[in-house]
């Protein structure tokens, strides 16, 4: 197996979120009257190769948002986070660079549904498209947009594959979904972030690759237990010491959506512990 790192431009949030906050209220006061942003932080998707197919994690951002009504006007979702993107640094022309094609691609899995991850959907309906059930039914819902999710953007033909986890333990996670025959890729729940968001563990012969999505915006606020939220919530607490714990009894390389360091932590194989 191997694992490539794909750019898809770059996303910041407010400070806090990055550092932490005392309690919910002060979150609250910082999202909306505060200009403290954060640095700018790339957009990650990743390849994996494996003798099953191609898997493609995440699809990243695209260059849509700068048409008119792709976004929304005003709101909470321009004081919380900021992205940016050229049509170049899209997916097909990440893949390109690996000498890939989108139709090369046997498999989407999604960690979660905001725009930055599933920007690039539109070039992946030839594939199966897993995406976690609670995480759709979220999206589809009519607390979906208030929660950062915009089905008008999805393509007319989209209808993933949900995951229903029915796989056994992968050690603090209690159930998982296998992604290949082998069972060495599998999908497991790391809900917080939003509420069916996924990670994926891939597994090596000496160690796992945790492809963590936005469970935390990089190895220090994992280490720190700072979950990647605008407001806290209990289960991304549980989740953060769960994957904490889980990087503790076996050796982790931690793969982050939108660490800087991420790249290196690749080609290193530098496990969190």
């Amino acid at each position: 197996m191997k694992i490539h790192l794909l750019q898809t431009g770059t996303v910041r949030c407010k400070q806090f979120q990055l550092t932490g906050a005392s309690h919910n209220l002060s979150r609250m006061y910082q999202l909306i009257f505060t200009q403290k942003w954060g640095e700018w932080m790339p957009t990650y998707c990743w390849l994996i190769e494996h003798s099953n197919g191609l898997i493609l994690v995440d699809t990243g951002e695209t260059s849509k948002i700068y048409e008119p009504g792709y976004l929304p006007k005003g709101g909470l979702y321009h004081k919380a986070v900021e992205t940016n993107i050229k049509k170049e640094e899209e997916i097909p022309n990440q893949l390109a660079q690996l000498g890939v094609k989108p139709n090369d691609i046997k498999t989407v899995v999604l960690t979660h549904m905001h725009g930055d991850h599933i920007g690039g959907l539109s070039h992946f309906e030839h594939c199966q498209i897993l995406v976690s059930k609670k995480e759709y039914e979220m999206a589809t819902s009519k607390k979906g947009t208030g929660n950062g999710y915009f089905p008008k953007n999805w393509p007319a033909w989209f209808t993933p594959t949900l995951i229903d986890y029915t796989g056994p333990a992968e050690g603090v996670f209690q159930k998982s979904y296998p992604l290949t025959t082998d069972g060495s890729i599998v999908a497991v729940p790391t809900p917080g972030h939003s509420a069916g968001h996924q990670s994926i563990l891939v597994k090596d012969k000496s160690f796992t690759y945790l492809l963590a999505g936005d469970l935390t915006y990089n190895l220090d606020t994992l280490r720190q237990e700072i979950p990647d939220v605008v407001l806290m919530n209990k289960a991304a607490q549980e989740t953060v010491s769960r994957v904490h714990q889980y990087a503790k009894a076996h050796p982790t390389v931690y793969l982050s959506s939108h660490d800087w360091n991420a790249a290196q932590l690749l080609q290193s194989k530098t496990t969190v512990y």
